[in-house]
């Protein structure tokens, strides 16, 4: 009789460094038209770019968004993410970000497990022989974490594929205020900025090349883009501010 183990998940670990920008419109086409020619349109979405859904987890304490809103040096996100209401398998994501070094581990999970940690059984991820997975069990169980914020964004995303670059650009966001069912079909969701403007990301290892540098210093890279997550959390903002 042949014994079934179950097989080691794959996690992905990326630590890079990251910077933000808010972009206008004309800045925002300047800049596709322009990676358009040096990079590679990300193999998942694409030229015309996919949709991002995500749903965040935070303490009972709301640590994690005091840490953001208080410009912690070490913050960290726990969240859960699809592309699609009708995905099969979602992502469980911890993002830590350490004096401007950010460390993101994933895990792909079922559909199934996903519904079971928006309801609080946080007990799934020990079904994974996982180390970032038993840290965060341990993490949401102590700290007593609930899903706190759902959101979504329209995303063109490009790499390189000799260095470890990614550059995305993320339109339209928008969140629930109560609503964190993640494969919701039509979830209410609210504008979480002005339709003109564009979250700029850029992720890279020891330097930045040069042609994605000589491109940013063409556009107006004064303004600070808002936080997703803090942006889906506007009810507890006015609480505490």
């Amino acid at each position: 009789m042949s014994i079934q183990t179950t097989p080691k998940p794959t996690v992905l670990s990326v630590a890079r460094k990251e910077v933000k920008y808010l972009l206008s419109l004309a800045d925002r086409l300047y800049i596709l038209d322009a990676l358009d020619r040096i990079l590679v349109p990300d193999t998942y979405g694409g030229y015309n770019g996919y949709t991002v859904r995500s749903v965040y987890f935070d303490s009972i304490a709301n640590d994690d968004y005091i840490d953001k809103s208080e410009g912690a040096a070490e913050k960290k996100r726990i969240r859960v993410r699809v592309y699609h209401p009708q995905d099969s398998t979602a992502k469980f994501e911890l993002k830590r970000k350490y004096y401007g070094q950010e460390l993101k581990e994933s895990l792909v999970i079922t559909r199934e497990d996903a519904k079971k940690l928006l309801k609080g059984d946080y007990s799934v991820l020990l079904s994974y022989q996982s180390q970032m997975a038993k840290y965060a069990y341990k993490l949401m169980t102590s700290r007593l974490y609930r899903p706190a914020a759902m959101i979504e964004y329209d995303r063109r995303a490009y790499t390189h594929p000799h260095f470890n670059t990614r550059v995305t650009l993320d339109n339209n966001l928008r969140y629930c205020d109560f609503n964190y069912n993640l494969f919701d079909r039509r979830p209410n969701f609210r504008a979480g900025m002005a339709a003109d403007q564009t979250i700029l990301e850029i992720k890279y290892d020891r330097f930045l090349f040069k042609q994605i540098q000589q491109v940013l210093a063409e556009c107006d890279l004064t303004k600070k883009p808002p936080s997703k997550f803090g942006t889906s959390r506007q009810l507890l903002r006015q609480y505490y501010y």
